[in-house]
């Protein structure tokens, strides 16, 4: 656990061996019992990419010291938890069974599970997105009461992020709009990508927690070999205020060599890319893509590849219970603004 010193929440770091094999750690504060003998909810937090548990550390202090329950996993390949060399471990619905078998290790309390993701891959065509939690929705429709997509939103069934979804994406968003917003897809399922990553992980840093989105994701991070040429020349984007010396200090050790580094995080992409979900979408019923719970979706005015356009086209016509929040961010608004972020979340799980 020595890639999290420094991080203020050690003492509620896990961890457990699913029936899979894997290992999973986790970050776990069970929820306080209120004076009526009543318990918040415990807020599952998914994360994306290239992150961890960690880019949740303000919304961990925050709902914990209110009472609510805490879970919040590294997901397979990223941090404390396991790296599968397979891509075929990240497939989608083995992801989704191993969050909730983690939820039932943890506990989950009397107050139920509410839930929070953000990015986690996007799939922007037909304006979708958010996949970990969507399939969350779609296996496991009783599990939450409400729902939270962060920058990203609803990724239905079936999934369109296979190599020939993200040519197209790539082509008509750079006709209507002038960029390529998904070029990385291709670098990034290349075998030993993972490794130009690790090698130039300052270079990389400086592109994902720029605190210019708009320009840097749409020529550096969205078009096709731009990334690759970029860290491989070992070029820096500016970084904000939002991040600090010491966050970036515990994600280079989270995403050190010797403990994995990048390479087996790009599974993800791996498994969307070459269709390895195939076989469990075409099963998944049309009904199964309606979501009957109450959802926000927290907009990143600033992110010009998972655009608050996109994300919200994607829930309206599944969602009827959805409320639209548009924040002032980049794309990691639960880190560059974080107070607006957990008010919003707050409020919304308490009203």
């Amino acid at each position: 656990m020595s890639d999290l010193n420094g991080a203020t929440y050690t003492s509620h770091v896990q961890s457990a061996q699913l029936a899979s094999g894997h290992t999973y750690r986790y970050i776990h504060h069970p929820p306080q019992p209120h004076r009526h003998g009543n318990e918040k909810p415990t807020i599952l937090f998914l994360h994306g990419f290239p992150s961890s548990s960690y880019d949740w550390r303000y919304q961990f202090e925050h709902f914990a010291s209110r009472g609510y329950g805490v879970l919040a996993p590294d997901l397979l390949g990223y941090g404390g938890t396991d790296k599968p060399e397979d891509a075929n471990a990240y497939t989608l619905k083995k992801q989704t069974d191993e969050v909730v078998e983690l939820l039932n290790c943890a506990g989950i309390g009397k107050g139920g599970v509410v839930s929070v993701g953000h990015d986690f891959h996007k799939q922007l065509t037909d304006t979708r997105g958010s996949i970990l939690l969507s399939r969350v929705v779609t296996y496991y429709p009783n599990l939450s009461s409400k729902y939270v997509f962060l920058d990203i939103g609803y990724s239905p069934p079936p999934l369109l992020l296979t190599a020939k979804g993200i040519d197209a994406l790539n082509a008509e968003t750079l006709a209507t709009e002038g960029y390529e917003p998904s070029g990385y897809w291709a670098f990034f399922n290349q075998t030993g990508a993972g490794k130009i990553l690790n090698d130039h992980q300052d270079s990389f840093w400086s592109v994902m927690y720029t605190n210019d989105d708009p320009t840097y994701w749409k020529t550096v991070y969205g078009p096709t070999g731009a990334l690759k040429a970029f860290v491989e020349a070992n070029k820096r984007a500016p970084t904000g205020g939002f991040v600090s010396v010491k966050d970036n200090a515990i994600h280079d050790r989270i995403f050190a060599a010797d403990k994995g580094g990048y390479e087996p995080t790009l599974n993800h992409y791996r498994a969307l890319y070459r269709d390895l979900n195939a076989v469990d979408e075409k099963v998944i019923p049309t009904s199964a893509a309606n979501i009957t719970k109450p959802v926000l979706l927290l907009t990143a005015t600033n992110d010009p590849i998972g655009t608050p356009k996109r994300a919200e086209q994607g829930l309206r016509s599944f969602a009827p219970d959805l409320k639209v929040q548009a924040i002032d961010s980049g794309h990691f608004m639960m880190v560059e603004q974080a107070d607006e972020v957990n008010k919003a979340i707050s409020d919304f799980f308490e009203g």
